[in-house]
């Protein structure tokens, strides 16, 4: 058994500690410590620091620090144990191509105190027609308030742009039911210029630039123009925790997609995931990307009783967002690329650990890689759900 050791040192550690039951609620420089029966107050005051250059922690109370395995080995008692967990939670092979199988009954003595998520169908659901009155309170609201009011008004202005370029662009990609894409929003170079001005006007450029938006050293927009706006939204109100950005020009040879959010500020749901869809819904189909998601809403019937969400990527999943599927028939369909089997394998353990049943959708990998794929070659009625 050949251990993989620059790749399980390259985890980052922040989600190493998280799995080991830390707690993230403010920023990703100073976590709550996992290592709590040695701190006199359950680390009630957060206590632990990441370095994010060199992938490490120290914890200013118990002493606990280093990279990936050493924080395991702390944990797990011994190097072979500490490595076997990060390869199997991980999912990284050994050198030796050897599945690394470990008891789960570690990871769920570990449910790790962490603020999962459960759906409440009767609780309130807020809808705010407009961000004005909030825009003048935005110095009494508290940290997850302003990212939402900045997120939102982002957004709200995206919807208003001239929405052409997006609409041509998911039409090529064989989403012919505009209505589908209504709620996704557009930015072009020009928009964006607009936007600038507006966001400097009413909201304070410390925060543009700590929730993302803005360079970290200039007063401009951080990412690409000619952009879609994937909305995440907040589970009991209109307002947005979050959103993906994709490029839709064909010239643009940067990252297609990127997600800009505080995960630490404000839990991220699925795009598409929504208090009125989760509450109608029967069956969840977890897709990879936004655009399998819309792939899934375009060819089966739009009853309302399986609802398509997606994640943003393989490894983008929170596990504490997974409860809110408690009840739901769930439904695993990911790419058929490496990563997206990676990721397939990461989230069925996950699923499996907070016991909620689930089964994988599968197809011949030759008919596309994707749902998008099987929708252009008119092949989605080739998919199956797997037997294993």
């Amino acid at each position: 058994m050949k251990f993989d050791i620059e790749s399980l040192n390259h985890i980052p550690i922040i989600d190493v500690l998280e799995k080991l039951g830390a707690i993230q609620e403010r920023d990703k420089k100073i976590i709550h410590c996992f290592n709590i029966i040695n701190h006199k107050n359950n680390d009630k005051n957060a206590s632990m620091a990441i370095y994010e250059k060199t992938n490490s922690c120290h914890c200013f109370a118990c002493g606990v620090s280093g990279k990936p395995i050493n924080v395991a080995k702390l944990v797990l008692g011994d190097f072979k144990k500490a490595c076997e967990f990060l390869h199997n939670s991980f999912n990284i092979p050994l050198l030796s191509g050897d599945e690394v199988r470990i008891k789960q009954e570690f990871l769920r003595q570990r449910a790790r105190s962490k603020n999962y998520l459960y759906f409440e169908k009767d609780r309130e659901y807020v809808e705010l027609s407009s961000l004005e009155p909030y825009l003048k309170q935005y110095e009494r609201l508290n940290k997850a308030q302003r990212l939402k009011l900045l997120y939102s008004f982002i957004y709200r202005f995206s919807l208003t742009t001239n929405q052409a370029k997006k609409k041509a662009y998911y039409l090529q990609r064989g989403i012919e039911k505009l209505s589908l894409v209504e709620d996704l929003g557009f930015l072009s170079y020009k928009d964006i210029k607009e936007l600038e001005s507006l966001l400097l006007k009413n909201f304070p450029l410390e925060d543009l630039r700590k929730f993302k938006v803005f360079h970290k050293e200039k007063e401009a927009w951080n990412y690409a123009f000619n952009v879609a706006v994937i909305p995440n939204f907040d589970l009991y109100s209109n307002l947005l925790t979050g959103f993906s950005l994709r490029a839709i020009d064909s010239t643009y040879k940067g990252v297609k997609e990127v997600n800009i959010n505080c995960n630490d500020i404000c839990p991220i749901l699925p795009f598409n995931l929504t208090y009125a869809k989760l509450k109608l819904c029967e069956k969840v189909i977890l897709c990879e990307g936004h655009i399998d998601a819309l792939s899934g809403g375009q060819y089966y019937k739009q009853d309302g009783k399986a609802l398509f969400v997606s994640f943003g990527g393989a490894f983008c999943i929170k596990e504490e967002v997974l409860t809110l599927l408690k009840g739901k028939k769930v439904f695993i369909c990911f790419d058929k690329d490496e990563a997206g089997l990676r990721g397939q394998n990461a989230l069925s353990k996950s699923l499996s650990l907070l016991e909620i049943n689930h089964s994988v959708l599968t197809w011949d990998n030759h008919l596309g890689k994707d749902l998008n794929d099987l929708l252009k070659a008119n092949q989605m009625s080739s998919i199956k759900v797997s037997k294993e």
